[in-house]
């Protein structure tokens, strides 16, 4: 699986409540199971200096992923997670000095 690192430039402008086109969540550990697993990552909102809503785009089967996860039944390379969890939190990080 071939993986694409983005920069805050290619994040969109996404409203807060657009539940049709795209999934939010504020969990790091599924944000991070969703970038193994090669979905979109659109956007991050801020909330707090540690806490972010990480939006991805709606695709066809990443509710049944976020399930899987739930039921501890996703599997995802060890590395890709550790690696996507170390990225999201150093942008949740970076956040606080490019945007207020």
């Amino acid at each position: 699986m071939m993986h694409t690192t983005q920069t805050a430039e290619d994040f969109e402008d996404v409203p807060p409540n657009d539940y049709k086109n795209f999934y939010y969540c504020s969990d790091i550990e599924i944000a991070a199971t969703l970038v193994s697993k090669g979905f979109q990552l659109a956007s991050i909102n801020k909330i707090s200096e540690t806490k972010a809503t990480f939006i991805f785009r709606k695709e066809t089967n990443i509710e049944a992923v976020v399930d899987a996860f739930w039921s501890n039944k996703v599997e995802v390379y060890p590395l890709d997670f550790a690696n996507a969890r170390k990225n999201l939190k150093s942008r949740i990080y970076a956040m606080r000095y490019f945007r207020r």
